[in-house]
């Protein structure tokens, strides 16, 4: 793709970052946010679906961004920009052909300012391209990442119980013909039917007493 920066091709890397952040120029309107390589370096761009803005940096105007901010790598970037979309801590303002976007608090000083232009028609269809292919890329990790956590919570539960069933199934031995068969343990006289390692109880009867007249003859 063509790019504004040098005429670069445009590559978004692995870990692009999506978010919404709200306009507050426009009555609330929500933007999403995401990083972007154009140039070969790190940039952001926003989008409303039918226009984008971007960064724009080049090696030099990166460099001297970061300078300014005190932020030390593109790693801290990302890391400041994930934050500010996850805790609702990103304004952003659209005004025409510009656009400012804020990270952090106004009175954070560790807070970051981005200004971005309005790409032309020919790049934001590029771009929006990417948006769109990027997201679907990570729709399509996400779903694997899910259906590998869902196959593996699913393992353990299966094993038990193939466990359990065994544990209930006859033992079995080999008969001199080779043939297998199911282990069954003779039952003593006497034995308890319950209990088989106990004695069966025998009713009790009674004496029987003769008759003293009986004796007596």
């Amino acid at each position: 793709m063509e790019s504004g920066a040098g005429g670069a091709s445009t590559s978004l890397s692995r870990n692009e970052i999506y978010g919404m952040v709200v306009n507050s120029g426009d009555g609330d309107r929500q933007y999403l946010c995401c990083t972007s390589g154009r140039g070969g370096v790190f940039n952001i761009c926003i989008t409303n679906a039918s226009d984008v803005w971007s960064t724009e940096f080049t090696s030099e105007k990166l460099s001297e961004h970061r300078r300014q901010h005190g932020v030390t790598s593109t790693e801290e970037y990302k890391t400041k920009l994930r934050k500010a979309l996850q805790g609702v801590s990103a304004s952003l303002l659209v005004e025409g052909s510009t656009a400012t976007l804020q990270l952090g608090k106004d009175d954070d000083p560790r807070g970051l300012t981005f200004h971005l232009i309005k790409l032309p028609d020919a790049e934001t269809r590029l771009e929006l391209q990417a948006v769109l292919f990027g997201m679907a890329g990570r729709v399509g990790v996400l779903e694997q990442r899910l259906e590998r956590e869902g196959a593996a919570t699913a393992s353990p539960v299966k094993s038990q119980q193939r466990s359990t069933a065994a544990d209930f199934e006859p033992r079995m031995h080999t008969t001199g013909g080779g043939r297998t068969s199911a282990a069954v343990k003779k039952r003593l006289p006497g034995a308890s039917l319950i209990n088989p390692g106990s004695k069966r109880k025998v009713k009790a009867t009674g004496v029987a007493f003769e008759d003293s007249e009986e004796m007596k003859q």
